[in-house]
């Protein structure tokens, strides 16, 4: 799909496999599978651990090394799951043969919630990892465009009066940070309150596992979002949230995609129905 100029795909259904790559932005979200379209991606961030979100996180190493991308990805992973990471991916590569003489550790980058970095190869863009509540440790991600613009006390200046500002060593710009995508993937319906900056993204992408109105301690009983958690954020937040996409995935398999919709069409508030998409 497209979103404010994104193209946005992958597959996220429960159980099965998550993962969500925009080109545009060069990365993907989580590597439950990697298809050839995300082998060029030069980042990756993932969220957690469980397999449908993570198996195939050194595919991607591998099939890079495989057509010749000398360039290594970047792999973001939290903090929490750091250190298993590393001994994750160097047994699987004993596993597939590889002696432990000639394994080298592809580039992993350990990432701490809270403060905005830079990512590898885009200096354009900034990315900020932040906590979400899962049945394990687990981090969301925003990526955000980053650039600087003239303060506005200088606007409408002529270009003679702005470079002779700048020769005297005025500081003529503002630094200016604006969240263009909010990637969760799994996590209870409170996330979408302890972290209320989410909905300041231009696209949100979230999760909407249990979709039945019987199965809202369901949801929180397997640290999932349920639709109504969803809507009821919806009606509170209001005029606050700014994101023009709320894409919902990750829904359970046992669901189609004609009574998917015909929920979210009966359950989205009218005021933010032409805002929520459902990916599937």
């Amino acid at each position: 799909m497209e979103c404010s100029g994104y193209t946005i795909s992958g597959f996220a259904i429960s159980g099965l496999s998550s993962y969500i790559q925009i080109p545009e932005l060069d990365l993907c979200f989580d590597m439950g599978e990697c298809p050839l379209s995300a082998v060029s991606l030069n980042h990756v961030f993932l969220t957690h651990a469980h397999g449908d979100h993570s198996r195939c996180l050194m595919r991607h190493d591998s099939l890079r090394k495989m057509i010749g991308i000398e360039r290594p990805a970047a792999y973001y992973i939290p903090e929490a799951i750091y250190a298993n990471a590393c001994q994750w991916v160097k047994s699987e590569a004993i596993f597939e043969g590889v002696s432990e003489s000639r394994f080298t550790l592809p580039h992993l980058i350990s990432t701490k919630s809270g403060e905005w970095l830079p990512m590898e190869y885009r200096p354009d863009l900034l990315f900020r990892a932040f906590p979400v509540r899962h049945s394990i440790p687990s981090q969301g991600f925003t990526v955000a465009l980053h650039k600087r613009k003239l303060r506005d006390e200088f606007v409408g200046l002529a270009s003679p009066e702005i470079i002779q500002l700048k020769r005297d060593g005025v500081d003529i710009t503002r630094e200016v940070i604006e969240p263009k995508v909010t990637y969760i993937a799994d996590c209870i319906g409170d996330t979408l309150f302890d972290q209320a900056h989410i909905w300041d993204s231009e696209t949100l992408i979230i999760e909407s596992t249990f979709i039945e109105n019987d199965e809202l301690a369901m949801a929180r009983k397997k640290g999932h979002t349920h639709l109504q958690e969803v809507v009821r954020a919806l009606e509170e937040m209001g005029d606050q949230i700014k994101a023009k996409q709320i894409i919902l995935k990750h829904f359970s398999m046992k669901y189609g995609r004609k009574h998917i919709l015909n929920r979210l069409k009966t359950a989205i508030p009218e005021a933010f129905r032409d805002r929520v998409i459902a990916f599937i």
